[in-house]
């Protein structure tokens, strides 16, 4: 039975004399969000906030025709094939194989299909992609957001928590708006290291959530499915169970909450295994070995300096605010007076720490290049729970003095910061994102076009031009032009559809990019630093 109590909604403790003075905001929010169903009001009202300041923001999604390049266009190579139900694979990695699942590309994909194909509302395939991974993102920050109102609840600590969250993503470049994947990771990350938190403090009713967010992390990136998701997942379970024989718990656990995270971990695993059924081994051979590779080989203070830069980049400074923040969150954690909202705090800090601890492992022997932070913006999420552990924390502490004065000045406080971290996202330049692309690639294959005169164009390309190379292959697709690299490694990134057969080599014309005009004739459009040089007789 205690399993059962711990998953359902605890009374609300009694209010401090303090806060009958603002009685119509604690019936206004308290009340609604106190009774009934409190936790899908604080999932709805916080999605819907944050995803109208990403669009309010982000106005190019529904205005600007977007011609992807880059990362971007690669992976709309693989969104088309998720549009028809093909793809068992994710984007393509460094270390030459695809990743683990195509789950955040199905996202995408959905979102070009219903936004561009179906209802014809946005410019271009790439605005639904990037409509589709805000709408994610908002989608779990507020599941977030709604994992720590059900611990704590209070709508001022779910306020103050919603506002420094606000205003750490605004503080740091698009986290939330941007659909390259080393930011598409902090979000599911983020609700990840809550709702675990939440299970290994004896809630099972949030374990579909650690799946759903472990799902999507490992599907992103193989460096998850090695390493991060099942340590940290493997540490949650063990922590709940050992919680519930420590209680001396005679129930169950609730069997409908790990039936629905069962389900949930089934649909993320249905592609994983019918790619390794279908083409065994799969990828499952790349991973191993980059699991255990050791790709380090700095020094230690090198390893330090990258480990702390995602704190702050000043090493002193963020050493000193990463003890401080695992310090005061412990602190306040200690000194809870509800049993419950301690072992959650408790719970969160420990996560933190042990992700933390992952990380270090992992810069240590698995990061081969110390100059790519790019490979860590998940750890953010990091130095984020802790602050809204903090927060939380003394949000509860302060509403359980019974001291008028403290009440007042904690909701006047609440509102202050509300306030300025809606003002701050209005203006920061890090809630926008600029979209990767190559504005000139239509023209250039409409002038490829004609001069290839309907044969393929098989194009050679220096590797400093990938992301040139990624582009036309998408705009002759849509245009009707093949084009294909000569070269067959480039098989990883754009996929055997885009690798050039014999008979293509054979009877196609040949094309070169290069990062200026070449000798091989007139140079038709510049772009990027590139050039498109295609012969001089190409009239």
């Amino acid at each position: 039975m205690a399993d059962q109590v711990l998953d359902t909604r605890t009374q609300t403790p009694p209010r401090s004399p303090g806060v009958s003075r603002f009685r119509w905001l604690d019936r206004l929010l308290g009340r609604w969000l106190e009774h009934g169903h409190g936790a899908g009001r604080v999932f709805g009202v916080s999605f819907a906030a944050l995803l109208a300041l990403l669009l309010a923001r982000n106005p190019g999604v529904f205005t600007l025709r977007v011609a992807e390049r880059g990362d971007s266009a690669a992976n709309a190579i693989l969104i088309e094939q998720a549009k028809h139900f093909h793809l068992l694979v994710g984007n393509y990695s460094r270390i030459g194989a695809a990743h683990p699942g195509p789950a955040l590309l199905y996202v995408q994909a959905l979102g070009e299909w219903l936004g561009h194909d179906v209802l014809g509302v946005l410019p271009s395939a790439y605005n639904g992609q990037w409509l589709a991974i805000m709408v994610l993102n908002a989608a779990l920050v507020a599941a977030t957001l709604t994992v720590l109102w059900e611990w704590i609840r209070s709508w001022r600590a779910l306020l103050a928590c919603a506002a420094v969250a606000l205003a750490f993503v605004a503080a740091h470049d698009h986290l939330l708006s941007s659909t390259w994947m080393p930011f598409v990771y902090f979000a599911p990350f983020l609700l990840f290291l809550a709702s675990g938190a939440s299970v290994a403090a004896g809630r099972s009713a949030h374990l579909w959530l650690v799946v759903l967010s472990g799902g999507l992390l490992v599907h992103g990136h193989a460096e998850f499915l090695v390493l991060f998701v099942p340590a940290i997942g493997a540490a949650v379970l063990a922590a709940y169970w050992y919680g519930r024989r420590r209680r001396r718990v005679p129930a169950p656990p609730s069997r409908r909450h790990w039936l629905a995270a069962a389900v949930v971990a089934g649909v993320f695993l249905l592609p994983m295994v019918l790619n390794l059924v279908l083409h065994w081994p799969g990828e499952f051979g790349r991973y191993l070995h980059y699991g255990t590779s050791s790709a380090g080989g700095h020094s230690l203070g090198a390893d330090l300096r990258y480990m702390l830069w995602f704190w702050c980049p000043q090493p002193l400074a963020a050493a000193v605010l990463a003890v401080a923040l695992v310090a005061c969150a412990a602190l306040l954690a200690r000194r809870q007076h509800d049993g419950e909202v301690r072992r959650f705090l408790t719970a969160g800090v420990a996560i933190a720490v042990w992700a933390t601890a992952l990380f270090a492992g992992y810069v240590v022997h698995g990061v081969d290049d110390l100059g790519e932070v790019y490979i860590g913006f998940f750890l953010w999420a990091v130095p984020l729970l802790l602050m809204l552990l903090i927060v939380a924390g003394a949000s509860t502490l302060v509403e359980s003095v019974r001291v008028p004065l403290a009440s007042r000045a904690a909701t006047a406080g609440t509102a202050v910061v509300v306030i300025a971290a809606v003002v701050f996202a209005a203006v920061a330049p890090g809630v926008r994102s600029d979209p990767e692309q190559l504005r000139e690639g239509p023209a250039v294959i409409s002038a490829l076009a004609r001069y290839a005169a309907g044969r393929p164009a098989v194009v050679d390309l220096d590797h400093a031009d990938w992301p040139v190379l990624t582009a036309l292959l998408v705009d002759g697709e849509r245009a009707g032009q093949r084009v294909c690299a000569a070269d067959p490694s480039w098989r990883f990134m754009v996929t055997s559809q885009f690798v050039c057969t014999r008979a293509e080599v054979a009877g196609g014309v040949a094309v070169r990019l290069a990062p200026r005009p070449g000798d091989a004739g007139t140079v038709v459009v510049s772009f990027g630093g590139a050039a498109f040089p295609v012969p001089a007789d190409a009239d």
